[in-house]
This record gives structure tokens, C-alpha cells and sequence, in this order.
């Protein structure tokens, strides 16, 4: 912040306590103002830690910091601004501009006010707010909102300011907003969608490069919603990583999956293996572990039918556990794949010491690889070094002939990918592999 400060000694009068405000009074205020020119900005402060402070000095010394910051941020405002405190820590102001800048700089002003006066009566210490903003212009299609709907939206600037530590002034992104909307949609239709059986189970086969034989399938998980839309898994995995639900879908998929294999076995058709994905708590949970026991039972699945797919972030921190963990479920019957290796940060101790029985290659080796880049050289490493560990790989996102034979010539165990065909129904996906042959179906590429 460039502003210089004044210099101000803070009032020990406990005066601008009375000047409190409703919100009723601000909105009124705000719209008469909105009426003389054509946009403006509404923006609310709060501070951070005000009821920390008042437990850790005092009420007394929390009143006189309140009122200092009042009549601080009173000296800073403008004959064309509104500045209103409404009770507690909440500060609303109405800047009569719409340009980000100028209103950015208007905003950093009330906040160094509150900051440098909070040193002086907090003797050195210092506290610091969070701010939501939002402009409107009658002139932009984008930014044109009634003062109701400012006032609304102002509120999810407020709350995204508030994930940020110190000082943080956050505007108002419609196109945030429509994201944020989507996730709370996805997080309140979860659960209906997991108890009507809206996730459904595609599979995506595994090929054998050298001979083009059929030698397993991933599982992976559609949300086909009411009405038959589809949302792709980008939309709803963050959400559901990130409220946990991911471990409830990871159990769903398991017993669909090994509900497939019984199935399968039910029609005469010899199952091949199958691998699901999980999420990187999931294998942590209790309830996962006896969700295995109870689908490797109920559904009476061989040993090797399913493959777990895990993410390398699962063991990291804690590798000994890791592996623990790992060898329950494989003393269970179940193999283990580490998926999207080379995809982020891939540590080559965790592949060694880490017991899995198949290592994943990320895609993005494929992408636009070329006979002397680098990609091609990293991927040549890894191959060679699974080779030494005695761990088969899969390399993922064989979409062109190039790539098979890329692949093949590397003596990559197994290919997956567009080429041969891309995820589809378990239903169609039995139709069209395992009835006409199962591992013993060769695809045919044009």
C-alpha cells in the first residue's frame, strides 16, 4: 500500500461507539447515491481475530480499538464515499467508482487506516481484515446488478476474502460465482445421486501392444443425472475430494465392480481383471477395509480379479503405514497399481520401497512426443526401471498407431487408450468384449 499515512494519535473517547448504523440505513443511503451516478462499489470490512482480541485484552481495550478504527476509517473517507459501521467488526462502504483500480486503492486506504491505528493502541501489535468488494456499472452487460443483488453477492467476495491469511481484498467474478454455485449443486445432489443410482460403471478396455489382446479394463464412474444429462467427472471429483465423499463413491464402485465379475461368471464368461480407482484417503478408512473383505466374499472374486489403483500422494509422509496397509489388501486377494505416475511430483524412492504389482504411466509422456524428446528418453527410463523391479506397467493415452508401436517397441506390458476404444456402459462393454471372446478378443485397428 502507497499511501502515507497522517499522523493520528488514537481517541481514548469511546464516542464513535454511538454512531452505529443499520444496514437499512446504509441501503437507502447506497441507492439514493447509485440514482445520481450510473455504478458505484459496495464493500464490506471485517477483522480478523476481533473476539480473540477482546478475550486476550480486554473489552475495554476491544471497545477503544473499535473506536479508533472507526474514526480512522472516517478520516479516510471521501465526500463522494459511505462508510458505515453496523455493529461488531463489519464496516460497509459505498465508493461512488467502478474502475478496479481506483476502487482497489480507495479500499487500501480505509484498511491501512484500521491496520496503523491498531498498532498504537495494541502496543506494536497489529490486526488485519479481509474485504469483499463488488462493482457495478450500468454501462457493462457483465457488471450491471441492482444494489439487492450487490448486496448478495458481496457476500461470497467477503467469504472467498476470508480463505486468504493478512490483509486481503477480494472482488466479486461472475464467473466464480457461477463455479461456486455448480460445486454447492454437485455437494447438496450427491447423496440422493449415490441412493437413486444415478453413478454409473463404464469400463475402459487394456490391451496387450504386442499381440492387441484383450487383458483387462479400468473401471471409472459417470454421474448420469435426472433427465439423462451427463456431468463429467472434472465437474464433481474436486467437490467430492474435497467433502470427502469420495471414499463413499470409492466403496459404491468397488461393489460394482465386483457385482460385474459375479455376473460374469453367472453367463459362463471367464472374468479378466478389472482395476478401480481410489481417491488417496480412502484405503486409510476402516470401513473400506471391510468393504473388500465383504465384495471379495459375497461376490466370491480369484485373487488378482480386482486391481486397486492408487495415487503415489497416498504414501507420502508415511510410507511405512502405507505399506502396511498395503499388504493387508493384498493378503486379501487384491493387486495394487500405482496410477498417473509422472503426472505431478513422482519420487522414484516411493516407487522403489512403495509394494505395488503395477506401475501406471501417465498420458501426458504421449502427448506430442517426438523420436528425440525428452518424454520419449523419461519414458524409456521408467519402463526400464519398472523392468528392474519386476513391476509390469501400463502406459495410458494410446491414441494413434505411433503410440502402439511406441509402447511396443519400449516392451510396455499394457496399453490403454482411444485407439482401441474409448470408456463405455459395463453393459455394452460385455456385449462387445467379453461375449465375442474375452482375453481372447483381438481389436482390429484401421
Amino acid at each position: 500500500m502507497k499511501e502515507k499515512l497522517e499522523k493520528w494519535e488514537p481517541e481514548v473517547s469511546l464516542e464513535p461507539l454511538k454512531d452505529r448504523k443499520s444496514l437499512h440505513d446504509f441501503q437507502e443511503e447506497a441507492e439514493r447515491a447509485l440514482k445520481k451516478f450510473p455504478g458505484g462499489t459496495v464493500a464490506i470490512f471485517n477483522m480478523r481475530q476481533f473476539k480473540y482480541i477482546n478475550e486476550c485484552y480486554g473489552r475495554e481495550t476491544g471497545d477503544r480499538l473499535l473506536a479508533g478504527i472507526i474514526s480512522a476509517m472516517k478520516q479516510r473517507k471521501k465526500d463522494n464515499e459511505l462508510f458505515y459501521w453496523i455493529g461488531g467488526d463489519i464496516f460497509y462502504v459505498f465508493i461512488n467508482r467502478w474502475e478496479r483500480s481506483y476502487v482497489r486503492q480507495r479500499l487500501e486506504s480505509y484498511i491501512l487506516g484500521g491496520t496503523k491505528v491498531s498498532e498504537k493502541i495494541l502496543k506494536n501489535s497489529q490486526v488485519s481484515f479481509y474485504c469483499g468488494a463488488i462493482v457495478s456499472y450500468s454501462g457493462s452487460k457483465e457488471e450491471n446488478y441492482s444494489l439487492e443483488q450487490m448486496l448478495t453477492h458481496v457476500m461470497y467476495a467477503l467469504a472467498k476474502a476470508k480463505e486468504y491469511p493478512g490483509n486481503k481484498i477480494w472482488f466479486f467474478d461472475a464467473e466464480l460465482h457461477k463455479k461456486e454455485l455448480q460445486e454447492n449443486n454437485v455437494e447438496l445432489q450427491m447423496q440422493r445421486a449415490l441412493s437413486m443410482g444415478e453413478f454409473e460403471l463404464y469400463l475402459q478396455p487394456k490391451v496387450d501392444p504386442l499381440t492387441r489382446c484383450l487383458k483387462g479394463a479400468e473401471a471409472l464412474v459417470r454421474w448420469r443425472m435426472p433427465g439423462g444429462v451427463f456431468m463429467s467427472p472434472g465437474e464433481f471429483m474436486p467437490v467430492f475430494e474435497r467433502t470427502g465423499f469420495s471414499s463413499r463413491l470409492d466403496q459404491h464402485m468397488l461393489q460394482e465392480v465386483g457385482r460385474l465379475l459375479y455376473n460374469w461368471r453367472k453367463q459362463g464368461l471367464k472374468p479378466i481383471p478389472v482395476s478401480v480407482n481410489l481417491s488417496r484417503r480412502t484405503l486409510y478408512e476402516e470401513s473400506y477395509i471391510r468393504t473388500l473383505e465383504w465384495v471379495k466374499e459375497n461376490y466370491q472374486i480369484d485373487d488378482g480379479e480386482i486391481t486397486l489403483e492408487i495415487l503415489e500422494s497416498m504414501a507420502f509422509g508415511n510410507l511405512i503405514k502405507a505399506n502396511e496397509l498395503l499388504e493387508k489388501v493384498k493378503n486379501m486377494g487384491y493387486l495394487i497399481s500405482m496410477d498417473d505416475f509422472g503426472s505431478g511430483y513422482s519420487s522414484l524412492n516411493v516407487l522403489a520401497k512403495l509394494k505395488i504389482d503395477e506401475l501406471k504411466i501417465d498420458q501426458a509422456f504421449l502427448r506430442g512426443i517426438t523420436a528425440d524428446s525428452r518424454e520419449k528418453l523419461i519414458l524409456e527410463t521408467i519402463v526400464r526401471l519398472a523392468k528392474d523391479l519386476n513391476i509390469p506397467t501400463v502406459v495410458e493415452g494410446v491414441e494413434t498407431a505411433d503410440h502402439e508401436e511406441l509402447v511396443r517397441s519400449l516392451g510396455c506390458d499394457c496399453a490403454q487408450g482411444f485407439l482401441y476404444s474409448k470408456p463405455m456402459p459395463a453393459e455394452d462393454f460385455t456385449d462387445q468384449f467379453m461375449k465375442k471372446g474375452g482375453c481372447q478378443y483381438k481389436f482390429q485397428i484401421l
